[in-house]
């Protein structure tokens, strides 16, 4: 929130804050329990392939984290900020005016579990984010501000 506070103009305010969904860390999960279950197998083969996969969801879930903690989504009564990365940092601005197509994308289990996908097209160019928590909310905030 820190970085947030300090990017925004005079007069400018948060109107919503979108967070990145908990259904992100389902994939490095999976991964873990399995390499658990492989690694206590008493056949090496699977003893290895076991290891593989701990390390393997190990990695995913470290990096799931730093998306998780690094990424940032609001909408301002004057623009879209969306800040992505730890190490390597991805800003952008979109202003509101500029703002031609707002897009939600939702499978099977976004729509059980309340993510989706936000594609924003601003003049002929395209921005996707993943894993967006209520990505409706986040649509009708941009839709809210900019009538």
């Amino acid at each position: 929130m820190k970085f947030l506070a300090t990017y925004l103009q005079p007069g400018e305010e948060i109107r919503y804050r979108a967070r990145i969904h908990v259904f992100l860390f389902l994939q490095p999960t999976v991964l873990l329990v399995i390499g658990f279950m492989c690694y206590f197998d008493e056949v090496l083969i699977t003893h290895y392939l076991g290891l593989t996969l701990l390390f393997l969801g190990l990695v995913s879930l470290i990096q799931r984290m730093f998306v998780k903690v690094g990424s940032i989504y609001a909408v301002t009564n004057k623009r879209v900020i969306i800040k992505t990365g730890v190490i390597s940092r991805r800003t952008v601005e979109l202003v509101l005016a500029k703002c031609e197509g707002i897009q939600v994308v939702q499978g099977i289990a976004g729509r059980i579990f309340g993510y989706g996908s936000i594609v924003i097209t601003t003049g002929g160019a395209t921005n996707c984010y993943y894993y967006v928590s209520n990505p409706f909310l986040f649509k009708q905030a941009i839709n809210e501000q900019i009538k």
